[in-house]
């Protein structure tokens, strides 16, 4: 069966909590000032230099930590509110920002803990909700994350973000009625978002609706060309419905795309076989088995 995607990580609302602090050095006012301006790369050694002389500033920490995430430092960053939460082991927003650099770094079970932490300590708002039902996801424990995200929407009903990550725990729970009722909602919302069309379009396979799949994932590779597993799914669905020369065009693209993709291979050889080409079914299901070297590996050889 097609394979849901992943949805982002995070609510792209939500964003690292900069500390406010009461300012009466001029050095502090000017990083503030340039933190709050979006110039994080000139912030960022101003703090530095404050925590040269006064190591046990939390919010100083935080901030900076703050312009490193943003510069897409995630490891330097966590290293920054690692610190913070030393001095300010129950602040909520440094709780926060420690989650979502674990987000970035993949570190869920980390992430969640922080998150949590960040709950029992006064923190409660929809996208605190939200991230928590993504760890969990990610950490496949899908009913606790379906409950996270159903307190999120009581909290905010009409936010796309949470309504597609709830929709996508249903389909991870194989609970497909209950996902297409969300999914309808989501893509009303996020009409754009490819992780919801798939979804989408994978749900009405599960429920053998390959015509209605079809055109879905089409709308979502349009929007996102480079997107292999889409392009994968996509590829599946139009062989079910026995449109085999799309689907073969579909998975040629994804083959030049990314040569060493072992299920586009193995589906094109499946393909092969269903077109009456055993021979040519075999070379592409060596090719996904590694038993025919690409053309880079050949020419090394």
């Amino acid at each position: 069966m097609s394979s849901p995607v992943q949805n982002p990580a995070y609510s792209r609302d939500q964003q690292p909590v900069a500390l406010s602090q009461k300012v009466t050095l001029r050095k502090e006012e000017q990083a503030w000032q340039l933190l709050e301006q979006g110039r994080f790369h000139e912030a960022a050694p101003l703090y530095q230099r404050i925590l040269h002389t006064r190591k046990r500033d939390a919010a100083g920490w935080n901030n900076l930590g703050y312009c490193l995430l943003k510069m897409g430092e995630a490891k330097e960053a966590l290293a920054c509110y690692q610190e913070a939460l030393k001095l300010a082991p129950r602040d909520a927003g440094i709780l926060i920002n420690t989650g979502l650099c674990y987000q970035r770094l993949g570190q869920w079970q980390e992430a969640c803990r922080c998150f949590q932490r960040a709950s029992q300590y006064g923190a409660r708002d929809a996208d605190l909700l939200n991230n928590i039902g993504v760890c969990l996801a990610q950490l496949n424990r899908i009913e606790e994350a379906i409950k996270f995200y159903h307190q999120a929407l009581a909290l905010a009903p009409r936010q796309g973000e949470i309504i597609a990550n709830l929709a996508a725990a249903l389909v991870q729970g194989r609970r497909w009625l209950e996902a297409i009722e969300c999914l309808e909602m989501a893509l009303r919302l996020l009409p754009a978002d490819v992780s919801v069309l798939n979804n989408a379009a994978t749900c009405l396979e599960a429920l053998g609706k390959y015509y209605l799949a079809a055109p879905l994932y089409a709308r979502a590779l349009a929007l996102q060309p480079g997107d292999l597993q889409v392009r994968l799914n996509y590829a599946a669905c139009l062989m079910k419905l026995s449109r085999l020369e799309e689907a073969r065009e579909v998975l040629e693209e994804l083959l030049r795309l990314d040569p060493r993709h072992g299920d586009g291979w193995q589906l094109l050889g499946a393909l092969y076989d269903a077109m009456g080409e055993p021979e040519t079914a075999a070379c592409c299901y060596n090719r996904a088995w590694g038993l025919t070297p690409t053309r880079e590996e050949g020419r090394k050889g």
